[in-house]
């Protein structure tokens, strides 16, 4: 990171309660497909650098846990989505937590495979087909027409096109601030 990481001893009270949202919680149960704390007790992946600044971690923490677990749209489409996204800014912390995340989700490595080609996988449902179509479309133009408007909408609903418009550009975020910050997945040993 171009940046020292804080060390959970040094951390400010505003800094310790972001903090404890990815220590504790539905982020970091055991079954969690990847976690934000590393087994040196560090923030890892994009609180790593929330922590500098509390007050905009705790809004994009929010935001953040409103994207990954309160979306109407079913968690293959959302990650077929966030991979998308990871894939378009060659993001690899984004990458890394959300092939796992995919699986989880029941994306079969020939998914994770086509996605990363960024063709769409055989097999998928109309939503989780409208929503690589759509995603494909928002990255490639940041826009819609309104044919291809109404459609997505037809498919996902207002609400859920809406969902879908907000994954992509939060993860577009998030991968812009791991570049810039240059933050790395764990080494796996």
């Amino acid at each position: 990171m171009r940046v020292n990481d804080v060390e959970p001893a040094d951390m400010t009270a505003e800094q310790r309660t972001l903090y404890d949202r990815y220590a504790t919680g539905r982020r970091a149960t055991p079954d969690n497909p990847f976690l934000l704390i590393g087994p040196d007790g560090r923030l890892q992946g994009p609180p790593a650098v929330w922590v500098l600044s509390p007050t905009f971690g705790q809004a994009l923490q929010q935001i953040g846990a409103a994207v990954r677990f309160g979306s109407r749209l079913p968690d293959r489409a959302c990650e077929i989505a966030i991979l998308l996204v990871g894939h378009h800014h060659d993001s690899p912390f984004e990458l890394y937590a959300h092939r796992r995340a995919g699986a989880a989700a029941g994306l079969t490595e020939a998914d994770l495979a086509a996605l990363a080609d960024g063709t769409e996988p055989a097999a998928l449902s109309e939503v989780e087909s409208c929503v690589f179509r759509t995603t494909r479309l928002i990255l490639d133009r940041s826009t819609l027409d309104d044919d291809e408007f109404r459609a997505a909408a037809g498919v996902l609903g207002e609400v859920g096109l809406f969902e879908l418009v907000t994954i992509v550009g939060y993860y577009a975020m998030v991968a812009l601030q791991l570049a810039v910050f240059d933050v790395q997945p764990p080494v796996m040993s």
